[in-house]
């Protein structure tokens, strides 16, 4: 079983694994749409590192379980999802990189049979 729900104030959850495996999928996909990115905030005065998706499309297309996690994005940043939690923990267990390229190998890898078509499905979206 997946961990559904990320983040100091619940801002990332899943209804179910199903969903979480979605989103990886989703996450994944190399098309511009997002990037993961570790923010060094601490470095120009705040509080400290933020773990960030930046999302380069509208949100009317993102899947609602990310809804509650977005903030405003700055340039050509659309918004961003707000996470350190969930960040580092599809990086760390789920082959994520920093940057806007993923490893689909790599990131399929960790993803179990049963899910994969919940995968296949997030990319597709």
């Amino acid at each position: 079983m997946a961990q559904l729900i990320f983040g100091t104030k619940q801002q990332v959850q899943f209804a179910s694994d199903s969903e979480f495996f979605e989103a990886l999928g989703f996450l994944s996909k190399n098309d511009g749409t997002t990037s993961i990115h570790w923010e060094h905030n601490e470095n120009q005065g705040a509080w400290g590192s933020e773990g960030r998706i930046h999302c380069y499309q509208n949100i009317d297309n993102f899947p609602a379980y990310f809804s509650n996690a977005f903030s405003a994005g700055v340039n050509n940043i659309v918004h961003r999802i707000n996470c350190n939690e969930y960040i580092q923990y599809i990086v760390t267990n789920h082959g994520f990189q920093l940057g806007h390229n993923q490893d689909i190998n790599a990131i399929t890898a960790t993803i179990p049979a049963q899910y994969l078509a919940d995968f296949n499905r997030g990319q597709n979206i």
